[in-house]
């Protein structure tokens, strides 16, 4: 299959992909170190932090600070279909039944019984470590279809936990 070929098949199954179900957590990843994910059941999350537990540096990026890049996300059903393992991207949150596409800046999401997110203005774009990780042509492909999932803030901490329910709170502007 040449390079051509292979990104326009993935491309296809990407676009094909269908959220179903309740909108729940999938899957916890804490940072560490750099470079290093664990699969967690639960972890607490801070405003002005993130998940405790994650390196200092995880919102920075090319020697300056993200705004915004507390907690980083991705759909359980775009991991899948990429064929890449659940905590190889390196996103703090997997969640599953939620297109993250469709999320406006400044929409919020709610995490089990008290966290509370909200969705950057900045979009989360895959770099060469997410292609380096999983391949080149998926980084290509989840630019295109912007795919890669979103960046947030926290507004309320708490406890996440796998298997928690996501409720999503449109902004409407």
């Amino acid at each position: 299959m040449t390079e051509n070929s292979a990104l326009q098949s993935l491309k296809e199954r990407l676009s094909g992909i269908e959220y179903s179900g309740p909108a729940r957590l999938c899957a916890v990843i804490q940072k560490p170190a750099v470079g290093v994910h664990v699969r967690v059941e639960e972890a607490a999350v801070e405003s002005g932090i993130g998940l405790k537990g994650d390196h200092q540096k995880k919102d920075w990026w090319k020697g300056k600070r993200i705004p915004e890049r507390e907690v980083t996300a991705i759909s359980r059903e775009v991991i899948e279909s990429l064929g890449s393992q659940i905590d190889v991207p390196g996103d703090n949150l997997v969640f599953e039944g939620i297109d993250l596409r469709t999320l406006r800046p400044g929409s919020l999401v709610r995490i089990g019984e008290s966290v509370v997110l909200k969705r950057a203005e900045k979009t989360h774009r895959p770099c060469e470590l997410f292609a380096r990780r999983i391949s080149e042509e998926a980084r290509q492909a989840v630019l295109e279809l912007e795919l890669r999932g979103a960046l947030f803030s926290v507004l309320h901490g708490g406890m996440v936990r796998q298997g928690d329910a996501v409720t999503v709170e449109q902004n409407q502007n």
